[in-house]
């Protein structure tokens, strides 16, 4: 059996979880980190547990790192898969350092090129962007499968003092992200923020989004509001937003509903 835990803001690690999956072939499970972090921690048993999460400022975002301290492993084959906009940098590495000191040995480190979605400091994909990337993580996805199959062995360098203390630099100020978030009046309370959101981090109050200090900054609300209501640094209400073309909302839902 195949086990595989993702984390996704805006469906490109979830496309490539469920795309992994089927390449795998038959006795994968596929589990969203998000919907289980509310739930009491249990150990994780699987012949295979892949671990699938978005690189943020070059680091892994802090939701994986807790769900990996808080499980128990059991499995003779570990590996993590990191997408990626414009660089990986130490993501893999941190994983490979978290599950170390769980006594566990990381076995297969693979990048897995996405679109670029961090939009307020990025900008929009153009769509000849997006139609190369979308190739290019195709492409990453089935030799990471291949790899995974032949049961190769692939670590990770985990030397990078550069992206290291940019992650670091992230995770200081991440709790600070929440404030610069806005909601403009053409928020109908539709509430698919809220529902979306993988670490609870947003409440509605009065038909109002509130952001609370949870926030993994995946902008998962930012890019998912279908009415553009949710705002972020000087990003304009006119700017197109980006999701994974060929995920649905309904698929990104927390509770599945």
């Amino acid at each position: 059996m195949t086990r595989i835990y993702y984390f996704s803001g805006t469906g490109n690690t979830l496309w490539a979880a469920k795309r992994l999956a089927v390449l795998l072939g038959t006795g994968v499970e596929v589990y969203s980190i998000g919907s289980l972090m509310g739930s009491a921690p249990a150990a994780i048993e699987a012949e295979r547990v892949i671990i699938m999460y978005p690189a943020y400022a070059y680091g892994a975002p802090a939701m994986v790192r807790r769900f990996l301290e808080t499980r128990r492993i059991r499995a003779s084959y570990i590996g993590a898969l990191v997408t990626y906009g414009t660089g990986s940098g130490g993501a893999l590495g941190e994983v490979y350092s978290v599950l170390r000191k769980q006594g566990l040995r990381l076995s297969f480190a693979g990048r897995i090129p996405s679109v670029e979605n961090f939009i307020p400091i990025f900008g929009p994909p153009s769509k000849e962007s997006i139609a190369k990337r979308l190739a290019a993580q195709e492409s990453a996805t089935e030799r990471a499968a291949q790899g995974i199959l032949e049961g190769k062995i692939v670590r990770p360098w985990t030397i990078r003092p550069v992206s290291q203390g940019i992650s670091r630099l992230f995770k200081i100020g991440k709790r600070f992200f929440p404030k610069y978030y806005r909601v403009t009046g053409v928020c109908n309370g539709c509430g698919s923020c809220e529902k979306v959101c993988p670490a609870k981090a947003i409440t509605l109050e009065q038909g109002r989004p509130v952001f609370s200090g949870a926030c993994e900054h995946c902008q998962a609300c930012l890019n998912w509001c279908p009415r553009r209501a949710i705002q972020y640094l000087r990003l304009k209400p006119d700017t197109p937003r980006y999701h994974h073309p060929e995920v649905a909302l309904r698929d990104m839902l927390r509770d599945g509903k």
